[in-house]
């Protein structure tokens, strides 16, 4: 997947389950990535862990918030790379929990993983958590979603886009804005947005007004001035809009996709899962600290209420949107064979 401009769609780690193999290159490195963690690859290396090692969290870097990690407990360990097809197999084989985001459920199905095990914690998710779940069939009992934040626009304030931004994802199509756009590496999120917009030719347009497809680098692109909208999650944005005033972030009132991180249990593991360290993100402070960075627990909004008036005021209705805002926001559960191809065959086909 390699756009006409800009780095190849494989190489950032938010490329996710979102993306499809359409080029030859990009095939050998979905078939390195199985290896090390699909199939019988992880299978039997889990199985091959020596007694006496530390559990450990397998988790890439970015995923899983810095001071919740940090708070993992002995004897715990944390291990990461810059993304998740950099694990080597010496890693993986000593994988007893994988945290990951939505985006890998496609190539997380090939894994065996065993249920989850976390009743109580379930029992506490709001209604999008467990809609997300149910699409999820088969995966959805080895699975638990533990954060989620929706993908937003990253813009820089200036005349043209303040003057435009009142319509959400509308804007992406806006001329003035043409090649000055950072879209995901996400072939996924790109033709989701397209749909949501309804316009003749929407994902054509769409692409054509791409500066580049990288969000990974996506706030650099913005810094130096060459876009000025880049699509990203929001909880890679709060953390520039406390150090730069010149920047801003729009959650469309359409609703948008929503980015879910979730952990996971290999087979062959015999450690549970440490529920009182997501019970820890999902309780004061810890929760309300992550809330601050644009990472929600997937709890009802009546519990995060509590949270509410401890937020930056100028933020509240962006992390804390209104009901029915939130429930607008959508998810996007891993894609079939059939349905991968059918996308990615568009895909190609909508290439300006």
């Amino acid at each position: 997947l390699r756009p006409r401009d800009g780095p190849s769609l494989e190489s950032s780690h938010n490329v996710d389950f979102m993306t499809m193999p359409l080029d030859p290159s990009s095939g050998i490195r979905r078939r390195h990535l199985l290896q090390m963690i699909g199939g019988a690859g992880l299978i039997s290396l889990v199985g091959c862990r020596s007694g006496g090692v530390n559990p450990r969290l397998f988790a890439p870097a970015g995923v899983l918030p810095k001071s919740w990690t940090m708070a993992l407990p002995d004897p715990w360990q944390l291990t990461s790379a810059k993304a998740l097809d950099q694990w080597t197999q010496a890693d993986s084989a000593q994988a007893d929990l994988l945290a990951c985001t939505d985006g890998w459920l496609g190539t997380l199905s090939a894994v065996a993983l065993q249920p989850i095990e976390a009743a109580p914690l379930r029992n506490q998710l709001d209604p999008l958590a467990l809609r997300f779940l149910e699409a999820l069939g088969p995966l959805a009992s080895k699975v638990l979603p533990v954060g989620v934040s929706p993908w937003v626009l990253l813009v820089r304030r200036n005349p043209v886009v303040d003057a435009i931004k009142h319509g959400g994802w509308q804007m992406l199509l806006d001329p003035q804005l043409q090649g000055q756009i950072v879209f995901p590496a996400s072939p996924r999120v790109v033709i989701e947005l397209a749909d949501r917009l309804d316009q003749p030719d929407a994902l054509q347009r769409l692409r054509r007004q791409a500066l580049t497809f990288d969000d990974r680098q996506g706030v650099n692109w913005l810094l130096k001035s060459s876009a000025k909208v880049v699509v990203l999650p929001l909880q890679r944005c709060l953390s520039l809009l406390r150090r730069d005033p010149r920047m801003d972030v729009i959650l469309p009132n359409q609703g948008a996709p929503l980015h879910w991180t979730v952990l996971a249990r290999p087979e062959d593991t015999q450690e549970p899962l440490p529920q009182q360290w997501v019970e820890q993100a999902w309780r004061e402070p810890m929760r309300r600290r992550l809330l601050q960075d644009g990472w929600r627990a997937p709890l009802p909004t009546a519990v995060l209420e509590a949270d509410r008036l401890k937020l930056p005021e100028r933020w509240r209705s962006l992390v804390l949107p209104p009901d029915d805002l939130w429930n607008r926001c959508w998810s996007l559960p891993p894609l079939s064979p059939e349905q991968s191809v059918s996308l990615g065959e568009r895909w190609r086909a909508s290439a300006p």
